[in-house]
């Protein structure tokens, strides 16, 4: 019988398939937590009825990851002057604009939310809103980040709906995230949802490395077994040493 397969090493093999079944399973596992991430920030809340939008963050709080496309219930009044118009948005396959206008927003001590009040195919068509209080329902976003650059700052076209370009046109702060209407307002088309931004990058990143992580560490204790096996496999099988003593003959 071979070293390795001797029964007084079952200890050790029985040891080792655990830690390699173990280190997979916490691999995949964190794989599966990271991909949860992923689908629940770009989760579908097209049917879900809106909620308001101070139960879902404060003016001054980070943008719930979790809360991304939730459809959420906001008044206010239309900023005057603080309009911009985001370029390279599609419609029925036509390239035009989104018109987007900041809402001072009713209890949110004075800051702002910039809401897309729908498409249009070029700024001078877009009607510009009445200062007056409205009250709407919006599919909240995280401000988008593709890193497109703004070649001239100081018209109203923009090349994305980013926060460091958007304060730039109003005096009040801004919530973390911006609306997209459900329904087009003043006459616009309607602004298609699937033209925001998808799930960042670093969306459950720490559960992505975990889950590698544990491949590593399971990868290792296989290779750890497998060195181990050879080794044995190696030296011969020791046969059971005869402890009996001869007896001694009498003359």
């Amino acid at each position: 019988m071979p070293a390795a397969l001797s029964p007084r090493y079952w200890g050790g093999h029985l040891l080792a398939v655990v830690l390699v079944a173990l280190a997979g399973r916490l691999g995949v596992w964190q794989l599966e937590s990271w991909q949860a991430h992923r689908e629940a920030e770009v989760a579908d809340f097209s049917d879900v009825r809106p909620v308001p939008l101070l139960d879902v963050i404060g003016p001054d709080d980070p943008f719930p990851a979790a809360m991304v496309g939730r459809p959420v219930e906001v008044g206010g009044t239309w900023i005057p002057g603080g309009t911009v118009y985001v370029e390279g948005r599609e419609h029925d396959g036509q390239a035009g604009y989104w018109a987007v206008t900041p809402l001072e927003v009713e209890g949110g001590e004075g800051s702002a939310l910039y809401v897309v009040r729908g498409w249009t195919p070029s700024p001078e068509e877009a009607p510009v809103p009445a200062a007056e209080p409205v009250r709407l329902a919006a599919y909240f976003q995280p401000t988008e980040g593709s890193n497109a650059t703004d070649p001239d700052r100081t018209d109203d076209v923009l090349p994305q709906v980013r926060t460091a370009d958007l304060v730039q046109h109003v005096d009040q702060d801004l919530f973390s995230g911006f609306g997209v209407a459900r329904e087009p307002l003043d006459g616009l088309a309607p602004a298609e949802i699937d033209q925001v931004s998808e799930a960042s990058a670093f969306t459950g990143l720490k559960n992505f490395l975990y889950g590698i992580e544990w491949f590593v560490f399971g990868a290792f204790a296989a290779f750890i077994w497998w060195r181990w096996s050879r080794e044995l496999g190696r030296a011969p099988a020791r046969e059971p040493e005869d402890t009996e003593q001869p007896v001694p003959s009498r003359s």
